[in-house]
């Protein structure tokens, strides 16, 4: 073990000596978190999310330090494996994210059409963001107020742009649950998908194929 690793496993154990959130055990752990930093021990990898998993991996380590357990691993390597941990759940929501981007928009009969089935070529995770992330744009600023000029039962404000809004991924709340935030009775919602079908997924597609996202 190194002299950097034997220093910071000493820093540690005092560290647990001291009562948890007392000053002095705080003063401690920043010692520890600026000598690894100026280290440049730690795992690194270049992804978006890198600092948001290394500050949570901080967070814990600093609230959790009896956790570490010098007979099975250095500081560092400990260090490592948390980050890692949380690089891992951090990787898995994205990919998961991903996939609901890609999920089928499903139909009232169950029918489903994937928007990107046809797009010329295999869309990569930063493809499919793109095009999430313009049609998103384009929905929000509705420029020629097209979207908020369709509404469904003379409601305002149950529009085509809250509607897309509402039911593009990755977080597409279920029908029931837009139906009791417009305050609709079971008739009403039950005809909701219905006008979302007829009257919405066309512009969805007309947008795609003016995009060039997918073909006819």
């Amino acid at each position: 073990m190194n002299e950097i690793d034997l220093l910071l496993r000493e820093l540690i154990e005092t560290a647990c000596n001291h009562p948890p959130r007392s000053l002095e055990r705080q003063q401690v752990l920043a010692m520890v978190y600026l000598i690894v930093m100026k280290s440049g021990k730690l795992w690194k990898e270049h992804t978006s999310y890198y600092n948001d998993a290394l500050q949570e991996m901080w967070e814990y380590c600093c609230e959790h330090p009896e956790e570490y357990n010098p007979d099975i691993k250095s500081p560092i390597v400990w260090l490592d494996d948390e980050l890692k941990k949380r690089l891992r759940r951090m990787r898995d929501g994205k990919n998961r994210q991903t996939r609901r981007i890609l999920t089928a928009i499903q139909t009232e009969q169950g029918i489903t059409t994937n928007p990107v089935d046809n797009v010329a070529a295999p869309p990569d995770i930063q493809s499919v963001m793109d095009i999430w992330e313009k049609t998103i744009l384009w929905v929000k600023n509705d420029s020629d107020e097209r979207l908020r000029n369709i509404c469904f039962r003379k409601r305002p404000e149950i529009n085509a742009q809250a509607l897309i809004l509402r039911r593009l991924p990755p977080d597409t709340p279920s029908w029931q649950t837009i139906a009791a935030e417009f305050k609709l009775n079971p008739q009403e919602a039950k005809d909701l998908p219905k006008f979302y079908n007829r009257k919405c997924l066309p512009l969805l597609r007309e947008f795609g194929l003016s995009q060039g996202y997918i073909e006819q």
